[in-house]
């Protein structure tokens, strides 16, 4: 690590002088700070090739070089070093995700899939506080939801559909305030749809499908007043769709069939259901 010493500099003769000996050493330190982030950043990239059979990816072109991080195969970096992306889809990456990737903490974009991966999302995911995209879509990853993936406030895109993961929805999730898109389909998930899912006002695309969640759908979905798809098919949902629907004005697409799920019989409920472009499932309770 760079020292800077300034007790030793001598009393300036004109104002000026001092200011710009202060702003060189802060630049100075500034400097070293980005090279050691970078450095830590480096040493990363090693861990993850290494635990992810770097050595028979489809192309890790530079990976283990001396060469600058954003010559390196699916990674950009910022104007200081930094891992800023990493995306690598459809590149054999097998084995687990190693928790040394929660230490990328420029990442703003994690794009893995369509891959061969093993084993549990690494809690340590969740320092990855500046990560807008998270893509681990049929990236053969198991376990349950870590409730540290709720800490990523920063989230537009959580798209984790067609794994092996398991286990109930975190409530947490409605933590995720910034949410556009959230793929949770094709997963292991049980239990009810969280009344927390109704404060991702800024969805556009919700796919719960091929679950086995149970229960009624929450009147709370109601608020999600920009949601344009709704995907909760295959499940074992019950009961009649909220009225609260009615206020999805911007829904194109909703596919409920292979429930218990059917829509209210009222002439609103079933006004606004014609409206849809794309409907899948029992329109009407009283029919059979």
């Amino acid at each position: 690590m760079f020292t800077v010493r300034l007790l030793h500099i001598p009393q300036p003769v004109r104002g000026g002088t001092w200011t710009t000996l202060t702003v060189l050493a802060v630049l100075v330190l500034l400097t070293a700070a980005a090279c050691r982030d970078s450095a830590i950043d480096r040493e990363v990239l090693i861990a993850f090739y290494n635990t992810t059979g770097g050595a028979t990816w489809q192309d890790n072109t530079n990976w283990l070089s001396d060469k600058p991080l954003r010559e390196w195969h699916g990674v950009t970096t910022d104007d200081n070093g930094r891992v800023t992306e990493l995306i690598l889809i459809r590149n054999n990456l097998t084995g687990p995700l190693p928790p040394e990737l929660g230490h990328l903490t420029h990442l703003v974009s994690l794009n893995l899939a369509h891959n061969d991966l093993t084993g549990p999302l690494p809690p340590e995911l969740g320092g990855l506080t500046n990560l807008e995209w998270l893509n681990l879509y049929r990236s053969s990853l198991s376990g349950p939801l870590p409730t540290e993936l709720t800490q990523l406030t920063n989230l537009r895109g959580l798209i984790l559909s067609y794994n092996d993961l398991a286990g109930p929805l975190p409530p947490e999730l409605g933590n995720l305030t910034r949410l556009e898109m959230l793929w949770l389909s094709s997963l292991e998930l049980t239990g009810p749809v969280p009344v927390a899912l109704g404060q991702l006002t800024n969805l556009k695309e919700l796919r719960l499908d091929n679950n086995r969640l149970t229960g009624p759908l929450p009147e709370e979905l109601g608020n999600l007043t920009g949601l344009q798809e709704l995907w909760v098919f295959n499940n074992d949902l019950t009961g009649p769709l909220p009225q609260s629907l009615t206020r999805l004005m911007a829904l194109e697409n909703f596919r409920f069939r292979d429930t218990e799920l059917c829509g209210l019989a009222n002439s609103a409920f079933q006004s606004w259901l014609l409206r849809i472009t794309v409907l899948d499932g029992k329109r009407n309770c009283t029919l059979p």
